[in-house]
């Protein structure tokens, strides 16, 4: 139980964390810790510790019709993701090994992160569902639920690839 809840608020924090600037080191346990520094104003408010409002407070949604920008910095993690998630094998691909892979690209992403506004959030809508498809993979029990798992993680890059560019 301590396990989710920690992973919860692992993926919560970095969720949160998008616009911060932060160093990140991962203990012996592979707990994260982050060190934040140069903390915009908006991130710094208590009202994104109060909730989930900043992944919940938006519905994905086309910028009138268009698909909202990404800062090029970020584009690299994304396709990375793609990249890992059409190479896995579901008959006799490391499942473990992908979700290690997809949380060490979605956190190089996160890093990345210099959007604001509605684009940011609109990417946040996205994103946070997307962390947690990939906890379920890391948590699967076994290759039939992990490649369901896999299966809903490719529906993810799709819908990502709907909405943004």
């Amino acid at each position: 139980m301590k396990k989710i809840l920690l992973s919860a608020i692992l993926g919560l924090a970095i969720v949160m964390s998008c616009e911060k600037k932060q160093e990140t080191v991962i203990d012996q346990n592979n707990n994260m810790a982050a060190t934040e520094q140069n903390v915009s104003e908006e991130h710094a408010t208590d009202d994104h510790e109060k909730s989930d409002d900043h992944e919940e407070g938006v519905k994905l949604e086309l910028n009138n019709g268009a698909k909202w920008p990404v800062n090029n910095e970020m584009k690299p993690y994304v396709a990375e993701m793609e990249t890992q998630l059409k190479a896995y094998q579901p008959e006799s691909g490391d499942y473990k090994m992908l979700a290690a892979n997809l949380s060490t690209s979605n956190e190089n992403l996160v890093k990345s992160c210099t959007m604001t506004g509605v684009p940011h959030d609109n990417l946040h809508a996205w994103l946070a569902p997307h962390m947690k498809e990939i906890e379920k993979l890391k948590n699967a029990e076994d290759r039939e639920h992990a490649n369901k798992i896999v299966g809903e993680l490719k529906e993810s890059m799709d819908e990502y690839h709907q909405f943004f560019n």
